[in-house]
Parts: structure tokens; C-alpha cells; sequence
């Protein structure tokens, strides 16, 4: 009998091994599993990699227009204040010309009605002078603000879609590096377990 109890506890420790054998397997299996897993993420990294790259290389494309665009707008500005200033000056110097040949014609009615008139003239070159000036600040102003608007808003237009673009870009990454975080925390849990 003592042969049939070794015969049967050597059965058993058979048994034993192949239990631990089919575990064993398993594992494999299941790193095997793993490593499959790990090669399809590792490929759609690539790929997502590849994506940001040119995603970037578009980015660096968009800011490379809109430094352009701001050289041409701060060319254009200048080119405008150039303009602005010779119109100022041809429109002063129009108004210096028609005020020198109104005051010619004033002077000659003045030098007539002079000894009866002498207060209400003086207030008539005044109110003239500032109906004059007024009406070339009320330009100016016009003409400045204007400009301002239009720079204002490109660049405006300009720094919003900087912001928009740097915002995709940052969102894409903290999703892939979360999602790559995730999966080596998961194959590194199974790993251990």
C-alpha cells in the first residue's frame, strides 16, 4: 500500500504542476496580451506625435503670417502717419491760405466799418478762428480714431487666434500624456499582479 500512497502523492504533485503550469501560461498570455497592447499604443503615439508635429510646424506657419501681417500693418500704420501728417499739413497750409485771403477781404470791410464795428469784428476773427480750429480737431480726431479701431481690432483678430491655437495644442497634450500615463499605470499594475 505504501507504493499505491506514493503513486497517488506522486499524482498529485503532477496535478500540482500542471495547475501551475496553466497559471503560468495564463501570465504569458496575458503579457503577451500586454505587449500587443503596448505595440498598438505605442504605434498610435507615433501617429499622434507625427499629427503635433504638424500641427506645430502649422502653428509656426500661423505665427510666421501674423508677424508678417503685423510688419505689413506696422509698414502701413507708418505709411498712414506719413500720409496723415502731409494732409495735415496741406490742409493747415490750405487753411493758413484761405485764412490769409479771408482776413485780406475782412481786413479791407474791416478797414471801412473799423470806427463803428471794432468789438463786433474782433468777436467775429475769434468765433472764425475757433469755428476753424474745431472743425480741423473734429478731423484729426476723426481720422485718428478711426485708425486706432482698425489696428486695434486686427491685432485683436491676430491674438485671439494665437490663444485658440495654443489652447488645442495644450488640450491634445494633456489628453495624450494622460492617456499614456493611464495605460503604463495599467500595465504596470498587471504586471505586479
Amino acid at each position: 500500500m505504501s507504493n499505491l500512497q506514493k503513486f497517488n502523492e506522486t499524482l498529485e504533485e503532477f496535478n500540482q504542476e500542471v495547475g501551475q503550469l496553466k497559471e503560468v501560461s495564463g501570465a504569458y498570455k496575458k503579457l503577451q496580451h500586454l505587449t500587443d497592447t503596448y505595440n498598438v499604443i505605442s504605434k498610435q503615439f507615433d501617429e499622434n506625435s507625427k499629427t503635433l508635429d504638424k500641427i506645430n510646424e502649422l502653428q509656426k506657419a500661423q505665427q510666421e503670417k501674423v508677424a508678417q501681417s503685423l510688419i505689413v500693418l506696422e509698414n502701413s500704420n507708418k505709411q498712414n502717419k506719413t500720409e496723415l501728417a502731409k494732409l495735415v499739413e496741406e490742409k493747415t497750409d490750405q487753411i493758413r491760405k484761405e485764412n490769409k485771403d479771408f482776413y485780406k477781404d475782412l481786413e479791407s470791410t474791416i478797414k471801412i466799418r473799423l470806427d463803428d464795428n471794432k468789438s463786433e469784428i474782433k468777436k467775429l476773427i475769434e468765433n472764425e478762428r475757433n469755428h476753424i480750429k474745431q472743425i480741423f480737431e473734429i478731423e484729426f480726431a476723426k481720422n485718428t480714431k478711426e485708425l486706432r479701431q482698425v489696428i486695434e481690432a486686427e491685432t485683436n483678430k491676430q491674438t485671439q487666434l494665437l490663444t485658440d491655437n495654443q489652447k488645442t495644442i495644450k488640450i491634445s497634450v494633456w489628453v495624450i500624456g494622460g492617456l499614456i500615463l493611464i495605460m503604463s499605470i495599467l500595465a504596470v499594475i498587471k504586471l505586479w499582479t
